[in-house]
């Protein structure tokens, strides 16, 4: 159930994106507002909305937040300038690449810089960073993405996207191949083109889904969809882009959600056959997430509940063979014991579960939670 600030947001909201009117209440509270547009990074989406005697009281949040958009930029020119001296080909993701397809791309609240290069760039990209002023902080996501820091701002190298759950690389391998120019504020910058750049928008959206998706992926969704997605394209180009990838049931009805909430046009089609429910849900979902799970993850992951998720979805051996791999050094080293990895992870589980029974805790519901996400995942089509 959608709260009532939470509805009051969306409708100043879709006055910032789409000049709609909004069907506000005499009054409003406002500092329930303004924690809920915090928890879900919108914040300068919401004063453009406001009229000017209650607009004053968000002048200074959302003057942090465009004067963040604005280092951001700066701060994306100089690593632009930085690889292409060394002339190493690169597309910019998310951030700017979604604030594009904004009416104002300073309303969209920047994160990190994301950046993608090939595979057979990445060392020399990764020493150029370091050698002028980038500060390492790790390797997160299995080798995904190197983060790095400089001047406040988050930088993170790519040199692969898709994560272990779906691969979308061969995609986003073709937009780099056709990387494009874009520009925002001035500024330009590389980009992959508009299906392929979509197809990683949603992904974003499938990847953040357990415990860190906010109403900020959905807006970038939105907005992609309203200026790219009309019946004829989505036909035309990004179906079969859809079909490549298995996100076809998952488009359809984040786009009908955002058909439902976010006053996306109904000139848009191609969606009205998704599952109205399930798109309810997923909404119900991103409103009591906040971005990067600021406010509480909708599905709480422990062992339990991801081993039921994985086996439901990998079949029961596979799962207990996987994880068995992970949890035991001797199957690492030594090959021989590695065909048993399986038997090694059962028994771990059976001893860990008895021990969680003995102190009481909840074991079967974590069991029904591992089945409820399950279950909601494949209705999703992910």
């Amino acid at each position: 159930m959608i709260s009532q600030p939470q509805s009051e947001l969306l409708e100043l909201i879709k006055r910032s994106l789409f000049g709609v009117t909004p069907n506000l209440p005499e009054n409003v509270d406002l500092a329930a507002i303004y924690a809920e547009a915090r928890a879900q990074t919108v914040i300068a989406l919401v004063p453009p909305a406001l009229p000017e005697d209650l607009a004053a009281k968000w002048e200074e949040p959302a003057a942090q937040s465009i004067a963040h958009y604005m280092r951001t930029l700066l701060e994306q020119k100089l690593l632009l300038k930085l690889l292409e001296s060394k002339q190493i080909p690169l597309v910019i993701l998310k951030g700017t690449a979604a604030a594009v397809y904004y009416p104002k791309p300073q309303y969209r609240t920047m994160g990190d810089i994301d950046f993608y290069v090939f595979e057979e760039d990445f060392e020399t990209a990764y020493g150029l960073l370091v050698d002028n002023g980038y500060t390492f902080v790790g390797d997160f996501s299995g080798g995904r993405e190197y983060k790095f820091t400089k001047n406040e701002i988050v930088f993170e190298l790519h040199r692969r996207y898709s994560d272990e759950e779906f691969d979308i690389e061969p995609v986003l391998l073709n937009g780099m191949k056709h990387a494009v120019t874009r520009s925002v504020s001035g500024q330009t910058f590389p980009s992959l083109p508009n299906d392929e750049n979509g197809i990683l928008l949603l992904d974003h959206i499938r990847h953040h889904l357990t415990g860190g998706l906010g109403l900020r992926q959905i807006i970038d969704w939105t907005m992609f969809a309203n200026s790219i997605l009309d019946n004829d394209h989505y036909e035309q180009h990004f179906l079969p882009l859809l079909k490549l990838t298995g996100l076809e049931k998952f488009c359809k009805i984040v786009t009908k959600m955002c058909k439902m909430y976010l006053y996306l046009p109904e000139s848009v089609t191609w969606c009205d056959d998704a599952d109205t429910i399930t798109a309810e849900e997923l909404f119900e979902a991103v409103m009591s997430s906040g971005n990067f799970g600021r406010k509480k993850a909708p599905y709480e992951y422990n062992p339990v509940t991801g081993f039921i998720i994985d086996a439901r979805k990998n079949g029961f051996f596979k799962s207990l063979q996987a994880a068995g791999m992970i949890n035991f050094e001797i199957c690492k080293k030594n090959k021989f014991f590695r065909p048993f990895a399986w038997i090694f992870q059962l028994f771990r589980y059976m001893i860990r579960g008895y021990i969680s029974l003995f102190k009481g805790q909840k074991v079967f519901k974590d069991i029904s939670a591992g089945n409820d996400k399950s279950d909601f995942d494949k209705r999703l089509g992910i």
